[in-house]
């Protein structure tokens, strides 16, 4: 009988590594999870350079093998534990649209936010590029915002009525709405912000909430930081 190879995720608290942690939670599987805070520069020491050069989160050790990039870590932990219906089966529309979303999440959704907290990553060191690159970012996710709201529709979540793994992708960048570095109004979002509560509501990303939280205690929305301070 074939075992599930070692799992070790390498997480950063906040960072968009915490859809693959809610996904490990939620699959079931044993696994490790591993803190390499970003903002105390944790991810460019030699010993995690070594894991992933890069030196980004997510990155799952997977036995002696490495797997990075949140799609691909997403799809592997829910092909893993299939009974956990965190994608819908290969060869479905369903699944097709399930990687429509993570795909432009990634390219799209997460860029947008990149580009207001760290706007030196594609402005360089001049301020003026900054400030500009910051401002069209801001403005610019207003409208991602919106397109969530549409993509969204009339379902509970986003690929159909169960939720999976986009739900946790999506939810990551709905706190990042609440970050203090906005700091511009954001259009109203009533079906994102709903999907947020039906995500939140779920034990297991409760219990990885508290444990990033433990680690470092990043901003959330209020109600869910007063729920998780409620239950301690």
């Amino acid at each position: 009988m074939a075992f599930p190879p070692k799992l070790t995720l390498y997480f950063s608290p906040k960072a968009c590594s915490l859809a693959s942690h809610i996904a490990l939670e939620e699959s079931r599987l044993l696994y490790e999870a591993v803190s390499v805070d970003i903002r105390a520069q944790e991810n460019m020491s030699p010993a995690y350079l070594k894991i992933n050069p890069s030196g980004a989160v997510p990155a799952l050790g997977i036995g002696d093998a490495v797997l990075t990039e949140s799609h691909a870590i997403l799809t592997y932990i829910a092909d893993l534990a299939p009974e956990s219906g965190l994608l819908p089966r290969p060869g479905t529309l369903a699944r097709v649209r399930a990687h429509e979303w993570m795909n432009w999440i990634s390219g799209t959704m997460h860029v947008t936010y990149r580009s207001i907290f760290r706007s030196q990553t594609y402005a360089g060191d001049e301020p003026h590029a900054i400030a500009a690159v910051r401002e069209h970012a801001k403005k610019k996710l207003a409208k991602v915002l919106r397109e969530v709201e549409d993509r969204l529709g009339t379902s509970d979540y986003a690929v159909g009525g169960q939720f999976s793994v986009v739900d946790a992708y999506l939810f990551v960048f709905y706190t990042w709405s609440f970050d203090e570095r906005i700091q511009t109004k954001l259009p109203d979002r009533p079906r994102y912000a709903a999907l947020a509560e039906r995500v939140f509501a779920r034990p297991a990303v409760r219990r990885v909430l508290a444990r990033e939280r433990a680690v470092r205690a990043y901003e959330l929305p209020p109600s869910f930081a007063q729920a998780l301070s409620e239950a301690q």
